[in-house]
């Protein structure tokens, strides 16, 4: 069913229901100058034969068109598993500068959320917490990095307008390796029983679930928290195989117990922006030789934390400090010259803290606006 046009904007909202309508929706990130992610990763997001994701959510893609021309897409999504908070979230913005446009994407997604019972949601997300965040506020004109969502500059302002508020703002901190000043000063930090080992890759499964268990709980008494569910981790899993060829998982372990992990990877952003997001004909080449050593000069720390167990404690304290000295080894071991560190809430005062240290200054930001629906 379509959505009722907005009044004297002739903007019409219609649900991605055709092989014809997926093809337009991936394709509208080029078609209006967006960054451009890489097309084939996006189309398995909606493949729910390859995509856990989808039987732990149900999603439902919009595209708003103005006469025969696509002017902007948006998702909707609600959790399904029962543990988890009945929040829904939009995500996969990409329109024209038009507030009409977006307007009307929202509102087509809100009823969607609404017809199933949801009464808060926040965005934009893809699909979760757990994937890209936000919207771009600072940072704008720098380099991206892998799976960290660029937007217009004119995005917040237009989405402050529609009534939605503001909720959290995520950072992202660049720490440039030739400049650090961690792994010194962590060096005199050791701790009687405490370890930091590599993802044993002959153990890919086994380890691969131990990344999931660390982060549902190190990661559960943050804001916006949604839990991984075992299908979804099935699916991280399959998309870190190749980044792992260069990146790398840490483990800490105290007591021969695992408390803390750190995921280093490389960022293959630049190799997308040149094959403009497709893999045919050379984009494959491209993305095959950033993924192996010398191929890229950033990396990306996405995940480092422990386990709210020691949360607070001397042992978290140096079992971060560990993972951190074990992730910037390697990048310098692997040239990349540069590394961000995101996403870290701007209400995580001890990682804030943490992160001057180092130093790393906030490089880039993200705002999550949410807000209750009808």
């Amino acid at each position: 069913m379509n959505a009722p046009p907005i009044a004297g904007t002739g903007v019409i909202v219609r649900p991605v229901d055709s092989a014809g309508d997926a093809a337009t929706f991936l394709d509208l990130p080029r078609r209006l100058g967006w960054s451009v992610p890489l097309r084939f990763e996006e189309a398995l997001v909606f493949n729910p034969r390859r995509n856990g994701v989808l039987r732990e959510w149900e999603v439902a893609r919009f595209i708003a068109w103005r006469g025969d021309r696509p002017v902007g897409r948006i998702t909707a999504a609600r959790p399904l598993l029962p543990d988890v908070a009945p929040i829904g979230t939009f995500g996969f913005l990409a329109l024209e500068q038009d507030a009409a446009v977006l307007e009307a994407l929202l509102a087509a997604a809100a009823a969607w959320l609404s017809a199933r019972g949801i009464t808060r949601w926040r965005g934009p997300l893809s699909v979760s917490i757990n994937h890209e965040v936000g919207a771009l506020v600072a940072g704008f004109g720098r380099p991206g990095s892998l799976r960290t969502p660029i937007t217009p500059p004119w995005l917040p302002a237009m989405l402050d307008a529609t009534g939605l508020v503001r909720e959290m703002v995520v950072h992202a901190h660049l720490l440039r390796v030739a400049e650090e000043k961690h792994r010194a000063r962590a060096a005199r930090l050791g701790m009687p029983g405490l370890a930091i080992r590599r993802f044993d890759r002959r153990r890919f499964a086994a380890e691969a679930a131990l990344v999931t268990d660390l982060y549902n709980d190190g990661w559960a008494a943050n804001w916006g928290a949604t839990r991984v569910g075992p299908l979804e981790a099935a699916t991280i899993g399959r998309l870190m195989r190749p980044a792992l060829l260069t990146g790398e998982v840490f483990f800490a372990e105290f007591q021969g117990r695992p408390v803390g992990l750190c995921a280093i990877l490389p960022d293959l952003t630049a190799a997308t922006v040149a094959c403009q997001g497709r893999m045919l004909p050379f984009g494959w080449a491209r993305m095959a030789r950033a993924l192996l050593p010398g191929g890229t000069a950033r990396a990306r720390i996405p995940l480092l934390g422990t386990i709210g167990a020691v949360r607070g404690s001397p042992v978290s304290a140096r079992a971060v400090a560990g993972l951190l000295s074990a992730a910037i080894g390697l990048a310098d071991r692997r040239g990349w010259a540069e590394v961000e560190i995101s996403w870290v809430l701007d209400s995580n005062r001890a990682m804030r803290l943490a992160m001057e240290r180092l130093p790393a200054p906030v490089d880039r930001s993200w705002a999550i606006w949410g807000s209750t629906i009808g």
